[in-house]
């Protein structure tokens, strides 16, 4: 009985030895590995322009005549470091620049180009508030000198219209209407103008 056991036993662990060697020949499959990804390198950070290239582009605009963008990059710069005594009378000097060149044109009857130069600083005020008080003038100024500039462009405006000239009328309206953009009125009396010149000039 023994012996019978033993056999039974020795068969046993053949078989399971057998079954180890199949399985050692046997490739089992493996889950593939997840691919990893490389993240993308970081581009380089925008470039902020410093405080001398910020004011340095804002004197060329002023030596070319670009009020407005003056006007934006020293209010950048000096929000920056509202502390230099420097930069604030530099911007202080580009603001009494552009009213004293309104002023100018205002004397000598260019009344257009005035209200345009007064028209830049009242739109842009809230930019330079800060510096109201080393400035020569201030809100109240500019739309006083403002509302002169749109009754003497609609007065001469009507003048030239009744005398005929309809070419200086529409060039006086279309100056106000740079200065005053939602005067309706004056958009009206310029398509009228410009239609009855071309009236005219079809019976011409």
């Amino acid at each position: 009985m023994n012996n019978i056991m033993k056999a039974v036993l020795l068969a046993c662990i053949a078989a399971f030895l057998l079954g180890l060697q199949s399985c050692a020949g046997t490739d089992i499959p493996t889950s593939p590995e997840s691919p990893v990804q490389t993240p993308a390198p970081a581009g380089p950070a925008p470039r902020v322009p410093d405080r001398a290239q910020t004011v340095e582009g804002a004197r060329k605009h002023v030596q070319a005549g670009e009020h407005r963008k003056a006007i934006s990059l020293y209010s950048e710069a000096y929000r920056s470091q509202p502390d230099d005594g420097s930069l604030a009378k530099e911007f202080a000097q580009c603001l009494e620049g552009i009213r004293s060149a309104a002023d100018e044109r205002l004397e000598k009857g260019d009344i257009a180009a005035a209200g345009g130069l007064y028209y830049i600083l009242r739109q842009d005020y809230q930019k330079f508030e800060c510096l109201e008080q080393a400035l020569s003038f201030d809100h109240a100024y500019l739309n006083t000198k403002l509302d002169f500039c749109r009754q003497t462009l609609t007065r001469q405006g009507f003048e030239a219209y009744r005398q005929g000239n309809l070419d200086k009328a529409i060039t006086l309206w279309q100056g106000l209407l740079a200065i005053d953009p939602q005067n309706n009125d004056m958009k009206e009396a310029v398509r009228t103008a410009i239609q009855q010149k071309k009236n005219l000039e079809k019976k011409d």
